[in-house]
């Protein structure tokens, strides 16, 4: 387990401890502030993040940008692998593939998922995190993967 995600385990049930930790993680990687991610669940093998509509992520017809969405999946596909990633390794993110399957026109539940199988590999080795945003309806707006690269950490000094 991560620092990053046994702090989100001391929060979380704690009042406004989401919130806090949110902000935490938006000074970590201030680029997600873009988006103000929503932290909804962070654990093994899953992230979720909420982003709100809003006019500073909002494209010139009124709906939530295509990109605003895929920085809200690229946060929550980052909870998942400080979540998931085992104990001596390292992540980072190989790039992305994402298919934008409708408009969104209100705010957006982006989801990062793998399975358990996926990390148990020697590394250096790659995960694919399946990526879906959604509408409060259920209507899936994008859907795709981000490869993400796992290798040993290397050692302090």
């Amino acid at each position: 387990m991560t620092s990053t995600y046994g702090l989100y385990r001391k929060l979380a049930d704690r009042p406004l401890g989401k919130q806090a930790f949110g902000l935490g993680y938006m000074l970590k990687a201030p680029y997600f502030a873009t988006v103000r991610p929503k932290v909804i669940e962070m654990g093994p093998n899953r992230g979720v993040v909420q982003i709100r509509k809003r006019r500073a992520v909002q494209n010139h017809i009124g709906t939530v940008h295509a990109i605003a969405v895929a920085n809200g999946l690229e946060a929550a596909m980052g909870l998942l692998c400080e979540a998931t990633t085992p104990r001596g390794m390292r992540w980072l993110p190989k790039g992305i593939q994402l298919e934008y399957v409708a408009k969104t026109p209100s705010d957006v539940r982006c989801i990062a998922e793998t399975d358990a199988a996926d990390w148990d590999k020697e590394p250096p080795f790659q995960v694919d995190v399946r990526c879906s945003a959604t509408l409060p309806d259920g209507t899936e707006v994008v859907r795709g993967v981000i490869p993400v690269w796992v290798t040993a950490s290397k050692p302090a000094g």
